[in-house]
């Protein structure tokens, strides 16, 4: 009788060591799928037709280069995104040496902040620095994104985005900054931004359009380039 007991003790044992062996792997397959697809959602650029470019307001957007350029490329972005991040530190400075600094594109930035309340802090310091200084907009850009904490901390805090903008963004009166932040007094911008980005369907970011024509995959440099290239040709 005590040998039978043995036995069966041993095998429920094997039994639940089994089961949480297979548990693990499901939870496993499901967290990877999980990231995969939030990955995705993230880094997919939007498919579709050419849009109108009108709805870009580019009068009101920060610009980098020549706003006569015959080619304009948009960035919907996020400040905490990590893809985002990726965006600016690979292909942003491509960009600019190949098409911006030569002076056959500008480049223009669009808020679409949805990944957490932090994203609207940024948004808003983005937003305030442009108004204060606009070509000190994109030193502040590169430095917020160089400087991005992990994706689900509250990270991009009113405090944070002050101390970035006083050491590494010159032209700026840190003290208007605070105001500005405190106040959210460009609030309106960044809705007005998010507004774009839902009429034309932006719902991942980064997404980039290239004289409103949606770019599919925005670490496809080539393909940038041959865009960008062939828009350049239609417009001599």
């Amino acid at each position: 009788m005590g040998k039978k007991r043995k036995k069966a003790s041993v095998n429920q044992q094997k039994i639940a060591r089994s089961q949480r062996m297979q548990n693990l792997v499901v939870f496993t397959i499901l967290g990877v799928a999980v990231a995969l697809g939030l990955f995705a959602v993230i880094q997919a650029a939007v498919g579709g037709d050419e849009v109108d470019t009108d709805q870009f307001d580019y009068e009101n957007q920060p610009v980098l280069g020549d706003k006569n350029a015959p080619v304009k490329i948009v960035e919907f972005g996020d400040y905490k995104c990590p893809v985002c991040k990726r965006f600016e530190a690979q292909v942003f400075p491509r960009l600019k040496k190949d098409f911006i600094d030569q002076g056959k594109a500008s480049m223009y930035f669009i808020n679409n902040p949805f990944i957490g309340d932090d994203s609207v802090t940024a948004a808003l310091a983005g937003e305030a620095v442009y108004r204060q200084n606009p070509e000190a907009f994109w030193k502040f850009y590169s430095t917020v994104y160089r400087n991005q904490g992990p994706e689900q901390q509250r990270w991009a805090t009113p405090e944070l985005l002050i101390q970035l903008a006083k050491k590494e963004v010159p032209g700026i009166d840190v003290k208007k900054l605070k105001e500005d932040l405190e106040s959210q007094a460009d609030l309106k911008a960044v809705d007005k931004d998010k507004e774009i980005a839902r009429k034309l369907n932006v719902t991942s970011v980064p997404t980039v359009f290239i004289n409103g024509k949606p770019v599919k995959d925005v670490f496809d440099y080539e393909a940038l380039k041959k865009m960008i290239e062939e828009e350049a040709k239609k417009a001599r």
